[in-house]
């Protein structure tokens, strides 16, 4: 299991980090927290946050490097997590 999700992460470090370099320079953010549950996934909260069309494992990458999680953190139950989150149109117009 460890074996597999150290894996999963590196898979997950290579794919987003070509599609960091891609993305543009003038992508705005919002930062949301959530607090994890019991039986909680980091692949079931970027799930939950990724916006249409998105990659869910570039959420993911997002949501470890925002947290500085390794790749063989365990989340557990009431750990707090920063969420990057594309800011739309609506919510850059509120700043």
């Amino acid at each position: 299991m460890k074996k597999l999700l150290v894996m999963l992460c590196m898979s997950i470090a290579i794919y987003s980090g070509y599609n960091m370099v891609t993305m543009e320079a003038s992508t705005h953010w919002r930062h949301e927290q959530v607090v994890v549950h019991g039986g909680d996934t980091l692949w079931a909260i970027a799930d939950r946050w990724a916006q249409d069309g998105e990659d869910v494992r570039a959420v993911i990458y997002r949501i470890c490097e925002a947290n500085k999680l390794e790749n063989n953190t365990y989340l557990m139950p009431g750990q707090k997590l920063v969420i990057p989150v594309r800011a739309n149109p609506e919510y850059l117009a509120q700043k």
